[in-house]
């Protein structure tokens, strides 16, 4: 009879398999939002004195190789705690706690990103308190995550065409530009200019262009909710690097021909106004409107469904109160977590600026995607016997690496005090790591 029971509540706690590899796609390519560039451009200008486009470059080869590592381990754990999941697999749950800690500061601090992104260019246009139109968005994403994953595929199929269609606007509207204003040229210097070329300045301006990339690894998040996951998650993770990269590039090139160099009258919004520059008001309203509902919905919404199920995973793994593994009875969603995610996001929006955020996300991304890598490395040499595979993980060790150098020394230090408390907080839950966990895990 207690068997019956353990069955049922298993069976109650399994989230719903109805994504496909296009819904994976679509949601990966959301979450990065391809005219991301648009929302930071300013701020990786101004890090990179001018080299946007080559800090993109260096920032899709990390992500090729990441994406890869992701993909192999996806293949083996197909299940929702991603990075998390992999680590702990590999070198056990107080490791993979470390993991999942790290990463949490890069999956709890993007909804206030895409949020604060969208909120500052509203408030450009309309004057309007940006406190007011992040409101706006954390309700209206917490709303569609708790209605269940389908709404929320359905919502990021639609916004890609919208997005993809801005983007299709602007490179005509550049191309046209550059093509018939004496003043203008196509030339390499975005991507190499001698005069303010900086190795270091590069790769801070990378550290930040990185977070454009962050989607694939939110997409490995929804693996137990995804039909064969095994295969679609591990094909589709590895795909969606490549097209987001070329749109990436290609617009930043673009926008950097159309506005050379890194002076800005508002870094923050930067892309706004090389908006206008490139096809007048019609232009900049639309990129403006693609920015919001890239950023403002369909980011925070994806961002937001990511956080949650990896907070799922680690209360159902009892790293987390058990709370944190409660699905919706109804729409099976992990609403409690999702809950909690959105009264995080409120504080964070008010308090810090689009470069802490920026610099601050991709500390706990990069840290986390740097032990992926190492556990890989691990894996094909000590479990699977196959030494020959580690050429891969650890290129992608070396560029993470040399990108994760360049963070300020802001994210820097605010990083280690964050995975110091994991730590302590570790050592809590498992009286000094002696015993797996004392949190009840059913």
């Amino acid at each position: 009879m207690a068997e019956n029971h353990g069955e049922n509540q298993t069976e109650r706690q399994s989230l719903k398999r109805v994504l496909k590899m296009s819904d994976l796609i679509a949601f990966a390519i959301i979450t990065m939002v391809p005219i991301a560039p648009m929302g930071i451009y300013g701020v990786v200008a101004v890090l990179s004195k001018g080299h946007v486009p080559l800090a993109y470059v260096i920032a899709a080869c990390a992500m090729v190789f990441t994406a890869w590592g992701y993909g192999q381990f996806v293949q083996r754990y197909p299940e929702a705690g991603s990075v998390y999941a992999y680590v702990r697999e590999t070198f056990g749950t107080n490791v993979g706690f470390v993991a999942g800690w790290t990463i949490l500061l890069d999956y709890i601090l993007i909804p206030a990103l895409v949020i604060l992104v969208s909120a500052l260019w509203l408030q450009a246009l309309t004057g309007i308190s940006m406190m007011i139109w992040a409101a706006i968005f954390i309700i209206a994403a917490t709303i569609t995550n708790i209605f269940g994953i389908e709404l929320t595929a359905k919502a990021s199929n639609i916004l890609f065409y919208i997005e993809v269609f801005v983007l299709i606007a602007f490179v005509v509207a550049a191309i046209f530009k550059i093509a018939t204003d004496p003043a203008l040229s196509f030339s390499l210097r975005p991507f190499y200019n001698p005069k303010s070329f900086n190795l270091h300045s590069v790769l801070t301006g990378t550290s930040i262009a990185v977070l454009s990339f962050l989607g694939f690894d939110i997409m490995t998040t929804l693996a137990e909710e995804t039909i064969e996951a095994r295969k679609i998650v591990s094909k589709a993770v590895v795909l969606v690097i490549p097209i987001i990269g070329i749109m990436f590039v290609s617009q930043t090139y673009l926008g950097a021909i159309i506005h050379p160099g890194y002076e800005f009258a508002d870094p923050d919004v930067a892309f706004y106004y090389i908006a206008h520059e490139t096809g007048g008001k019609i232009l900049q309203m639309l990129c403006l409107l693609g920015t919001i509902l890239a950023w403002g919905i369909g980011d925070t919404i994806a961002a937001q469904a990511g956080i949650s199920r990896v907070l799922y995973s680690m209360g159902r793994q009892g790293h987390l109160p058990i709370v944190f593994s409660k699905l919706h009875p109804k729409y099976k969603t992990p609403y409690v977590a999702t809950l909690i995610v959105a009264l995080i996001t409120v504080p964070l929006v008010y308090l810090l600026t689009l470069k802490d955020l920026s610099s601050l996300v991709n500390f706990g991304a990069l840290t986390a995607f740097a032990l992926m890598h190492i556990a890989l490395i691990y894996r094909f040499v000590k479990v699977e016997r196959t030494p020959s595979r580690v050429i891969m993980p650890f290129i992608g060790f070396c560029i993470t690496g040399a990108v994760w150098y360049g963070l300020d020394i802001l994210a820097k230090g605010v990083g280690v005090i964050w995975i110091v408390i994991g730590i302590i907080y570790l050592a809590i839950i498992t009286k000094g790591f002696k015993v797996k966990t004392i949190l009840p895990v059913d």
